[in-house]
């Protein structure tokens, strides 16, 4: 692969990855308030079906948290993330903005043992991953850009530290993709009396903001491990709509079809 090649998806996407880490216009809404500050569970993992005290920890907590949790089980991730461009036909300074480059994602699996689809634009792909191992198929435009000239025929074999599957990042998995939308930067509280639901079906909404100013919610479950069930956000550079599945469930991926190059 060249040295001199952006990386793959992260460059056709890095307007949208910056979501979180803008402002959004508007007045700043009455209803968005820090929660009190609390230790969160950490690494104790509550009982299954006990209350996790989600709802009771400030925003850096419940985030570290919720990331900690989505490592644990398998899941079904789908969405769209959408970078948001000036509408060329918008008279100058208009801030009108219009859908620009989209990333599509299909998760399936765990860190180790997984199944993903991605279509960024024109490229598209199917990675199969078992361990350090990861079978990868394309289009021409993904073949082209990877340098893996067989991925158009069938899946070829890379290492999960390779450099192919390091431009994939952080689409690779659950827990990067969401750290990478929220960032270090964005302020994400929690929104007072907003826990909904019943045993096993009570959720907590966190509102996530910059400043005073909401931008979206993630929602998370409020019982056993905080995972997350959807996180919807939205401002001036982009939209994402993610929605997360099937926490725990078996996932059957099947063997690495269509192999044109072993490992």
């Amino acid at each position: 692969m060249r040295g001199d090649r952006r990386p793959l998806v992260v460059a056709v996407a890095a307007g949208v990855l910056a979501l979180a880490l803008t402002a959004c216009s508007g007045p700043a809404p009455t209803d968005v308030a820090v929660t009190p500050t609390a230790t969160g569970f950490g690494g104790q993992a509550p009982v299954d079906g006990s209350a996790n005290g989600i709802e009771t920890v400030d925003g850096a907590t419940a985030l570290r948290d919720v990331l900690a949790a989505m490592r644990s089980e398998s899941v079904v991730a789908t969405g769209t993330v959408t970078e948001l461009v000036p509408d060329p036909a918008a008279a100058a300074g208009s801030g009108d903005t219009v859908p620009g480059r989209a990333v599509r994602i299909d998760y399936r699996g765990t860190a180790e043992d997984s199944a993903l689809r991605l279509a960024v634009g024109d490229v598209s792909l199917d990675a199969r991953r078992r361990a350090d191992d990861v079978w990868v198929s394309g289009n021409a435009a993904f073949a082209a850009q990877s340098g893996l000239a067989k991925a158009t025929s069938g899946r070829v074999c890379v290492p999960a530290t390779s450099a192919t599957m390091r431009d994939l990042a952080p689409f690779t998995e659950p827990d990067d993709l969401l750290r990478s939308l929220l960032g270090t930067g964005s302020d994400v509280t929690l929104h007072p009396g907003a826990v909904t639901g019943t045993g096993k079906d009570a959720r907590v909404q966190i509102v996530v903001a910059n400043g005073s100013s909401p931008i979206g919610t993630l929602v998370v479950s409020a019982v056993g491990e905080p995972v997350p069930y959807s996180f919807r956000a939205s401002d001036t550079t982009g939209t994402v709509d993610l929605t997360f599945a099937d926490w725990g469930a078996e996932q059957d991926l099947g063997d690495p079809d269509d192999v044109v190059a072993g490992c």
